[in-house]
């Protein structure tokens, strides 16, 4: 079958960074709302704040170990894929997973803003933005993931 095209390449690093940035946005976009709500006086009627910052706390903690587990799999399985196709498929599945579950930890802290009024919640969307930095499908990232996986065999 032999090795990708340089297009298809290219294709694939285009889709896992549409999908990372929309990503990314919805967490922009949910914040900023729930900030606006909450500046407008719709907000911030829950009185158990201090339980919802700490459920806040240990998501975000557990959020983040469990994407960088993910990650951290993606970077062993790599090696025994067989074929671009199983490679493509082991980085888009565990690239999505792995942004998802930080994304959800980032979602709930913007609602929790919401919820409580309280705007240090927002401390904990910015793991998330730490994440998806760290581990955005760059040129340099892409090509680490196929020299992990070496090419058709």
């Amino acid at each position: 079958m032999g090795n990708p095209s340089p297009e298809q390449l290219a294709a694939d690093k285009r889709t896992l960074r549409v999908i990372w940035l929309a990503v990314a946005s919805g967490v922009i976009l949910i914040s900023a709302v729930m900030t606006f709500l909450v500046q407008s006086g719709s907000g911030g009627t829950m009185a158990e704040g201090g339980l919802i910052f700490t459920v806040n706390a240990v998501l975000n903690i557990t959020s983040i170990l469990l994407g960088f587990s993910i990650q951290k799999k993606l970077d062993a399985s790599l090696p025994s894929a067989s074929s671009h196709a199983e490679a493509m498929g082991l980085i888009r599945t565990r690239c999505i997973l792995s942004i998802a579950v930080v994304e959800g930890s980032a979602l709930f802290a913007a609602v929790a803003v919401f919820l409580t009024g309280d705007f240090l919640n927002l401390a904990f969307v910015v793991p998330f933005f730490a994440f998806a930095w760290l581990f955005f499908p760059s040129d340099e990232r892409f090509a680490y993931w196929l020299a992990l996986w070496g090419g058709e065999r």
